[in-house]
């Protein structure tokens, strides 16, 4: 029983540790985990980008392969088990949690179909979440190199 315990904290633990929050510049926070590199350029940049809302792509931006990924709603996570060629050179999903009832919506992303590029997935909260709801949210994350997420106060 104790090693079963020990074993269940461990991978609990573990699964943890690829999950980065983004602190604004001006928060008092910002150098906590100052050990990570963040690709600010992919996250922030003028990157071919794939847009999708509401289940639909609504709009890919770029003369090039898109790197980048953002489902402006949760509702949308279902579209990333399409399999779709614009989906290969992706390198960062980026989703946008409205509100708290959006972690319902769960991302397992051993059913993600086409990324072979991914490395990073971005979650922007438009609430307050911490790392532990993240986790939640994202199931067999172990895959992607680096789980970050922001949370945006909306003024």
């Amino acid at each position: 029983m104790v090693c079963a315990l020990t074993v269940f904290f461990s991978v609990n633990g573990f699964a943890q540790e690829n999950i980065y929050q983004i602190f604004d510049e001006n928060s008092g926070n910002s150098n906590l985990r100052s050990s990570v590199s963040i690709p600010n350029q992919l996250l922030h940049g003028k990157n071919p980008t794939i847009y999708i809302e509401n289940s639909t792509i609504i709009n890919v931006t770029g003369e090039t392969s898109p790197k980048v990924l953002k489902l402006l709603d949760a509702t949308s996570i279902n579209m990333l088990q399409n399999n779709n060629n614009l989906y290969n050179g992706v390198e960062v999903i980026t989703i946008t949690l409205n509100r708290a009832s959006d972690l319902i919506n769960r991302l397992d992303v051993s059913r993600i179909n086409g990324f072979s590029s991914l490395k990073y997935i971005y979650v922007k909260c438009l609430f307050d979440c911490s790392d532990q709801q993240i986790n939640n949210f994202l199931l067999n994350a172990d895959s992607v190199t680096t789980v970050f997420y922001k949370v945006v106060n909306q003024s």
